[in-house]
């Protein structure tokens, strides 16, 4: 049996798996603040887990919004009280086994590369848009970490100063400390951006699906314009990964028809003799990280440290 742990910025969640990774059993508590309560939460998800699988021989994994510096073992995650600490080292001192941690959006690449939407593709790139942009990628199935764990960090790629200003956008501070990358726009908050940018009111991904519904002109605005910031970055993913599928996840892209706005805006951003890779929404949906998150506790999980 296999046990995931799902941390983020409200909840910690936890899913015991079978075998297959099916979900069998699920709990989630709050995140709290604060980095001793944080393991020892964690610690409690973990002696949740165990004493659900009882005598299984049980193998456990844990996913984190930031990234994990495999090297140094520390964790950079700007949105937990877990900055620039030795999470996992600190948890194995508070469970006793030494357990893989990994980045969340790649937990979710994993996930749905084996058994999800991207099943039978050569590689898959998982895509996460929602409070930020960030994703992961697998070629046959194995996860591609790289040589500092940064493969799908694409949300702080630059978007090009030609694009923004087609599209008479501001380039932004973003939290990362740049400015100008993908996530400032194509995130959730991002699309309050650009709802303002072009119509003087601010909207979410709800509002906005709604307005697509009600044939409402801002609406439309708005999402063509972040159609042709996701269409680029896609064109991005082809230059430099190649990927055959992307597969969709987060709160922005449950938007009705997103894939076929953003498949739209690729085929006019990408080189002409290219083919273009096939766009779905993840099979899993939000359970898909915690079922990735169990995956690296695979006997026979070796993440390659070469990009695809």
């Amino acid at each position: 049996m296999y046990g995931g742990i799902d941390l983020g910025g409200t909840k910690i969640e936890a899913c015991l798996h079978d075998g297959d990774f099916n979900a069998l059993e699920r709990r989630r508590i709050p995140t709290p603040p604060g980095y001793d309560a944080l393991i020892d939460a964690l610690g409690d998800q973990i002696e949740w887990l165990r004493h659900a699988a009882g005598d299984s021989g049980l193998r456990i994994g844990v996913g984190i919004p930031g990234l994990v510096d495999h090297t140094s073992g520390l964790a950079y995650t700007a949105n937990l009280a877990a900055m620039n600490r030795p999470l996992a080292q600190d948890l194995f001192l508070r469970v006793g086994t030494l357990l893989p941690v990994e980045n969340d959006c790649k937990c979710f690449a994993l996930s749905e590369a084996n058994g999800g939407a991207g099943e039978g593709a050569a590689t898959v790139f998982g895509l996460i848009i929602g409070t930020g942009v960030g994703g992961g990628i697998c070629a046959d199935g194995r996860l591609s970490r790289g040589w500092t764990g940064l493969p799908g960090e694409v949300g702080h790629i630059g978007i090009p100063a030609w694009l923004l200003d087609d599209l008479k956008l501001e380039p932004l501070a973003c939290g990362c400390g740049r400015k100008g990358c993908y996530e400032t726009y194509l995130s959730g908050p991002g699309i309050a951006r650009i709802s303002v940018a072009y119509n003087a009111v601010t909207a979410t991904g709800e509002t906005v699906a709604a307005g697509l519904a009600a044939g409402d002109a801002g609406a439309e605005r708005t999402i063509a314009a972040w159609s042709r910031l996701a269409g680029e970055l896609i064109h991005t993913l082809q230059l430099t990964l190649d990927p055959e599928r992307v597969v969709l996840g987060g709160g922005v892209t449950l938007i009705p028809g997103i894939a076929d706005r953003i498949l739209h805006a690729f085929a006019g951003a990408k080189l002409a003799p290219t083919r273009t890779p096939s766009i779905a929404p993840a099979r899993f949906g939000d359970s898909s990280g915690v079922r990735g998150a169990a995956m690296l506790a695979r006997p026979d999980h070796q993440p390659s440290r070469a990009n695809p």
